[in-house]
């Protein structure tokens, strides 16, 4: 016999109305998602050049360096792949404490770029590639490990130059971050930068953000457009990071 307040359905339909139901609940200041700490992550703190990974230009296979991190202990290993334009398929890997973002064309190593952060040992990463017209770019997010006030998170963005990925932006969330009174676990979602890319993360505490913002490069400067978090958690992937799962 079916609930007395549930009338009888189809599952796909159950499921979309509970689909529904967790977006709604998540929404506004997100105090219905779970709480997802963010320990200071300090396995192997050294930054080591592609040399030192034995990452062959190419020769080594994007899986095959994001193990050799992982084996020695790093930690935040983020990897992005992404279809150029042309059928170039690019790659990037970083990880905590790393100066570098590896690139790999045609699923192997080609060269690092090196990001400038000034000395600051970039924590916390998040990558995405993404086309912006006719062009392609890079994002490369990231923050200080101590979380200094004047150490603010950074967006960079680099320019992708017939073989290369060039720096064109630089972007302090300062302002950004201290609205949401912190920022830990960040994610970028999309592939179009004319559309906006999403960006959703928790607090310092761990709570999810009550607005996710769509990023966009105008005016060769990063633009960040919120939207209320119950607009990202239309998406599935979102619904899965609210929950403290893998978007991916």
């Amino acid at each position: 016999m079916p609930h007395a307040f549930l009338p009888r359905t189809q599952p796909g339909v159950l499921a979309l109305v509970l689909a529904l139901s967790f977006s709604l609940l998540l929404a506004g200041c997100g105090s219905g998602a779970p709480v997802v700490d963010e320990p200071l992550r300090v396995g192997n703190v050294a930054d080591p050049g592609p040399e030192a990974l034995g990452l062959r230009p190419g020769i080594t296979r994007l899986d095959e360096a994001r193990g050799a991190l992982e084996t020695r202990g790093h930690t935040g290993v983020v990897a992005e792949e992404y279809a150029a334009q042309g059928g170039t398929l690019l790659g990037v890997l970083s990880a905590d404490y790393q100066s570098r973002v590896h690139l790999f064309r045609g699923g192997v190593y080609d060269r690092s770029v090196a990001l400038p952060t000034g000395g600051l040992p970039p924590y916390g990463m998040a990558l995405r590639i993404a086309r912006d017209g006719p062009a392609t770019r890079l994002l490369v997010l990231y923050r200080d490990p101590l979380d200094r006030p004047e150490f603010p998170p950074t967006l960079l963005t680099f320019d992708w130059q017939e073989d290369h990925f060039e720096l064109a932006t630089r972007t302090s969330l300062e302002q950004l971050v201290a609205r949401q009174e912190g920022m830990t676990r960040p994610l970028l979602l999309g592939d179009d930068l004319g559309d906006g890319i999403l960006l959703v993360a928790r607090d310092a505490g761990g709570a999810l953000w009550d607005t996710s913002y769509m990023v966009r490069i105008a005016g060769g400067r990063a633009a960040f457009e919120p939207r209320p978090m119950s607009d990202a958690l239309r998406c599935s992937c979102v619904q899965r990071y609210a929950r403290g799962e893998s978007p991916r």
